[in-house]
């Protein structure tokens, strides 16, 4: 079975003994590093390529979004899991725009990180229950991205004083007298109109034109 190579991240040196207590009593997983610091765990991720590396946010000197960033510029395809106590929504935020594939609480069950790791290193997403509710709320009360406008089509003279006609509400009659055009060639300007327009009828192309400030 091949295992999973695991980078353990944090200021903490009792969290990392206790995360590698954790994790070595699961054979699929590797502790092949550790760091305190960002310089330390960018060197470990150069050095080691790690399947995953499990990534605290407050450290001494850089901090976890600032290891996160530096990370993806040197191995982009690295998968990081934030690990932290910390689950302010900016930080949670800031770590996905970063590129960090989960971010999970280190109040998680033990079974809860250890399959969010076997997650992130299938190339998943994983979050705590809490930061899964919190992006749930962030991405509904997003406001929804405006509909552009349709695109006008080009209108001939003719089409174009032919709508203005519609709008005011000629009849057939009156515009083919006002544009000097015959009833045939009236209608079949007037088929060419409601397909630019995508409409059925002298009221729809009128409401349309309107609508779409073409008059």
């Amino acid at each position: 079975m091949t295992q999973i190579r695991i980078l353990v991240v944090d200021d903490h040196q009792i969290v990392r003994q206790g995360i590698r207590s954790l994790l070595s009593n699961y054979p699929d997983f590797d502790i092949v590093g550790e760091a305190a610091d960002g310089a330390a765990a960018l060197g470990q991720v150069q050095q080691l390529a790690p399947d995953v590396t499990l990534l605290d946010i407050r450290m001494p000197g850089e901090s976890g979004l600032e290891v996160l960033r530096q990370i993806r510029q040197v191995q982009p395809e690295a998968k990081v899991l934030m690990l932290t106590s910390f689950d302010d929504e900016e930080y949670v935020l800031e770590a996905l725009r970063a590129g960090a594939q989960g971010f999970v609480l280190k109040n998680v069950s033990d079974e809860m990180l250890v399959r969010a790791i076997h997650a992130v290193c299938r190339g998943e997403h994983a979050f705590s229950p809490q930061i899964t509710e919190q992006v749930v709320r962030w991405v509904t009360a997003a406001p929804a991205p405006p509909v552009p406008p349709p695109k006008n089509p080009a209108f001939d003279p003719d089409e174009q004083q032919i709508l203005h006609l519609l709008v005011e509400g000629a009849s057939n009659t009156a515009i083919a007298g006002q544009l000097y055009l015959s009833q045939t060639t009236l209608k079949r300007k007037l088929r060419k109109i409601f397909a630019k327009m995508e409409v059925d009828s002298r009221a729809q192309a009128a409401a349309e034109a309107v609508r779409r400030g073409l008059v």
